[in-house]
């Protein structure tokens, strides 16, 4: 079921979506979303055409991820492939809860100016290096592995420029722990608790913190999917060196001055 039937639409949208829609909706080029796509993040359809063969086609939820992968791109400044390595590595069913999450707040009557919401899913990077995915409380209700009471879930970190190793949040309590000892041999599951308490001081002593509202990235990226202007506030605020922002004119001499 597409958002707008959810929404209650007249008409059901298309399921699925060309190459060329799926890249100017998620901001990801078509290499991109291959390369996603070869990780696991996302998956493509074949579907046969009239005369023969074969094109490619995006469900709806599968761009509206990629568009996650593209603000993690440009505003983290990792490449493609780490990118993939970390959604594709995140708990499975992650990405598709936050684009279930938004189904409420979406509809073609919303405007295009997206707007920030109480609701919003939100992916910190700390020290430029631990990733966290932070939720509303109610919202954390969904992956009842999640160490009690926590909102900002470990995903994982970068070890190089590359490689993404995930986490899993459940190391945060002893009953995960003890999930994990069958498939981790004990000095396995010590070292990674120990990177997992290391990720959690490191947030709360952050040196720097990089902030996406994921929830946003996706309600945009849904409106462009469906033919409709989408812009965030900060597109409309000039730019430096745009001849139109007044702070990058030279400012006129006045008397007191010198020559």
């Amino acid at each position: 079921m597409t958002a707008s039937e959810r929404n209650g639409a007249e008409a059901p949208e298309p399921l699925f979506h060309g190459d060329a829609d799926a890249v100017a909706a998620s901001g990801m080029p078509l290499p991109s979303l291959r390369v996603l796509q070869a990780a696991g993040a996302i998956q493509a359809q074949k579907t046969p055409k009239d005369h023969g063969g074969f094109k490619r086609m995006w469900r709806e939820e599968d761009v509206l991820i990629a568009s996650i992968g593209a603000a993690i791109s440009e505003h983290f400044a990792w490449n493609i492939r780490i990118v993939a390595e970390a959604m594709a590595k995140t708990r499975p069913g992650t990405w598709t809860a936050l684009v279930a999450s938004i189904a409420g707040t979406i509809s073609p009557e919303s405007g295009a100016l997206i707007r920030s919401s109480p609701d919003d899913w939100h992916l910190d990077l700390i020290d430029r290096k631990y990733l966290f995915l932070r939720l509303p409380p109610h919202y954390a209700a969904l992956f009842p592995d999640a160490p009690p009471g926590e909102t900002n879930l470990i995903v994982g970190l970068a070890t190089s420029k590359d490689n993404f190793q995930m986490l899993p949040w459940i190391l945060g309590h002893q009953q995960g722990r003890q999930i994990l000892a069958p498939s981790f041999a004990p000095d396995q599951i010590h070292h990674l608790a120990r990177i997992y308490k290391i990720a959690m001081a490191t947030r709360a002593n952050a040196l720097s913190t990089a902030s996406i509202n994921i929830s946003m990235q996706v309600r945009a990226c849904w409106r462009r999917l469906h033919g409709l202007d989408a812009h965030f506030l900060q597109d409309a605020l000039p730019k430096k060196g745009n001849p139109n922002d007044p702070t990058s004119r030279p400012r006129p001499k006045d008397a007191t001055d010198s020559d």
